[in-house]
């Protein structure tokens, strides 16, 4: 599966300033999906960023954002520094990654 299939479209809110997308938390994992949405906002292939596990346990990331029974993951959400963005992984499916200062 390509990393592009992973994400609804990946849109940029001018008024927050952060790129925001959506995944299936049923089907595809976290980790994935933040690669893919920060791969898409700077324009670069998935292959030439950082690996996400050297900035996160990717296992944790995956079975803490893993949809449950209730519709949600077993937490609101989680966030960390990544490729130049603060991203933000929600328990309901959505990302958010916010240019930091340094980027």
């Amino acid at each position: 599966m390509s990393l592009s299939t992973i994400l609804s479209t990946t849109e940029f809110d001018a008024e927050g300033e952060y790129f925001r997308a959506t995944y299936d938390s049923t089907r595809d994992s976290a980790s994935l999906a933040v690669v893919a949405v920060v791969s898409t906002a700077l324009g670069r292939d998935p292959l030439n960023l950082t690996p996400l596990q050297s900035v996160i346990d990717t296992e944790s990331l995956d079975e803490l954002a893993t949809e449950t029974f209730t519709g949600h993951g077993t937490v609101d959400n989680i966030s960390f520094c990544y490729e130049g963005f603060e991203v933000t992984v929600f328990g309901d499916g959505s990302i958010e990654a916010d240019p930091t200062e340094n980027a």
